[in-house]
């Protein structure tokens, strides 16, 4: 019992941490508002997909300071490229954000027609400790605002957690438990919506993740250029079927 008392004390105390150097990681690409075209191939006489990308701070590039290398233009460039369409990619994700957050604060910046929405959150409620059945009542609302756009919606699983270098064990350990249950909550309520896609980046390229540290960023917590585009290329076959049925 001492034990365990001791190792929630530690956990507890590493989770204060965790967060400071979280909140603390710069933002330096800015807002995302970039057209890309495709870099082999034809360019279709078509009008450029309309992209709209809402989440956290994986959506808004933290971890890089170039544009091009954020996960919103990498996923816009592979789109371009499987298409044969410019992109336009609009960004509103914030760092920090949580799922309600997205539909509060994101949601209603978001101007114009939309061809697909694209969206990654949920760490922030793992580490600040949202019940899972909250989470799956905000991700709800949120995917429902996010249809009513007009558009389909990809929706990013949680990242692998045990590649977080920065989170130290044995609250890594404790953070990857807690994911899955909100992972969980995540998939169900995605599953619930025929507009919604969601592709689990965990599962598809987490232990890249973990065994590769070059995919994280200096901080240890973020994606890197290299980790960005590893989660682009495992939502890209999802965003490109559901532009396809859609097209004029």
């Amino acid at each position: 019992m001492a034990l365990l008392v001791a190792l929630a004390v530690i956990t507890r105390g590493q989770a204060a941490g965790m967060r400071k150097r979280q909140g603390s990681s710069p933002q330096c690409v800015g807002d995302i508002d970039v057209t890309v075209v495709p870099t082999r191939g034809v360019l279709r006489g078509l009008p450029p997909v309309e992209m709209t990308a809402f989440g956290d701070s994986a959506m808004a590039g933290v971890g890089v300071c170039n544009v091009s290398h954020s996960l919103p233009v990498q996923l816009a460039q592979r789109v371009a490229d499987g298409a044969g369409r410019a992109v336009h990619v609009v960004g509103y994700a914030r760092s920090g954000a949580l799922t309600r957050d997205v539909l509060d604060l994101q949601l209603p910046l978001a101007l114009g027609d939309t061809d697909v929405s694209v969206l990654l959150v949920g760490t922030n409620d793992v580490t600040n400790r949202t019940p899972p059945a909250r989470l799956a009542r905000h991700s709800g609302e949120l995917l429902d605002a996010l249809v009513g756009l007009g558009a389909p919606v990809v929706m990013s699983g949680l990242p692998e957690f045990r590649a977080m270098r920065a989170v130290p064990y044995p609250l890594r350990g404790a953070v990857h438990g807690y994911g899955r249950l909100m992972g969980a909550a995540q998939r169900h309520a995605a599953s619930q919506r025929a507009s919604v896609r969601l592709v689990d980046v965990s599962r598809d390229v987490g232990r890249q993740f973990v065994h590769d540290p070059s995919t994280m960023s200096a901080d240890a917590f973020h994606p890197s250029a290299t980790g960005y585009g590893r989660i682009a290329d495992a939502l890209a076959p999802t965003v490109l079927p559901v532009l396809r049925a859609s097209e004029p």
